[in-house]
């Protein structure tokens, strides 16, 4: 009996271990099973360069450890999957949201009293990431077919632009109304060399403005890994290269 006992003692502290070793922050699983040790910092973070690629912990065939690059997954997911991660983004859904995320972009989908409602839209959150385009490019993109919409379209009104603040960060501001009875809010931000677009939905029995942003800042950690954001040409430095040629 007591062999058993200590058998089944140790058969537990070895799953433990194995738990454990699994579980660490700087190891992932792919697609096919295998797992990949990630180079951290001293506060267990992911090392990346500035485009968002980490760096995998390697043994070569002598048995010592080097460092290669490794394309970050779509996304990384701790065990009751509320905790989502990628090159450029983290999440952690609060209660009463659910993740719908994608590849290109993290979401989160309210559980509130529109889901009761099927003509109602639902209060959600979209964060993509960008580090090609430029500020005005991606606000541009956005802003014309809203402005299409809002102009032709009777269920849409009261399009504002503005400036204001998102997770700690000064923000390029678009919202308008729907005749449902709700905002369309969107918030172009940039934070090391990637920019960041929020487009967010609030029913109006749900949130506030403020209170949404409370939310997006508190689920949402954008990070800085550096670099500087692309920016459009000067038009004054394009006209003077136009008369220099001119003048020649």
């Amino acid at each position: 009996m007591k062999k058993s006992i200590a058998l089944i003692s140790v058969l537990i502290i070895l799953l433990s271990i194995t738990f454990t070793a699994c579980s660490k922050k700087n190891v992932v699983i792919d697609e096919d099973g295998e797992k990949h040790v990630l180079l951290t910092d001293k506060n267990g973070e992911f090392v990346q360069d500035e485009y968002g690629v980490v760096f995998e912990v390697v043994t070569d065939s002598r048995g010592e450890t080097e460092t290669k690059r490794f394309d970050f997954p779509d996304r990384v997911t701790n065990k009751r999957g509320n905790k989502i991660e990628n090159s450029f983004v983290k999440l952690h859904v609060p209660s009463k949201w659910t993740d719908f995320s994608l590849a290109d972009k993290l979401s989160m989908k309210h559980k509130g009293k529109a889901c009761l409602d099927m003509n109602k839209t639902q209060c959600q959150v979209d964060v993509k990431w960008n580090v090609m385009l430029t500020n005005e490019k991606l606000y541009e993109d956005y802003r014309g077919p809203v402005r299409w919409l809002v102009e032709s379209q009777f269920n849409f009104s009261d399009l504002k632009e503005y400036e204001t603040e998102i997770c700690g960060l000064p923000a390029k501001a678009i919202s308008y109304r729907s005749a449902e009875g709700g905002t369309f809010y969107y918030y172009l931000v940039e934070r090391g060399l990637a920019a960041f677009e929020i487009e967010a939905y609030a029913c109006d029995e749900c949130f506030t403005e403020d209170e949404l942003k409370e939310v997006i800042s508190d689920a949402y950690t954008l990070k800085d890994l550096g670099g500087v954001r692309p920016t459009a040409q000067s038009t004054e430095k394009s006209e003077e290269t136009s008369d220099t040629s001119s003048a020649e």
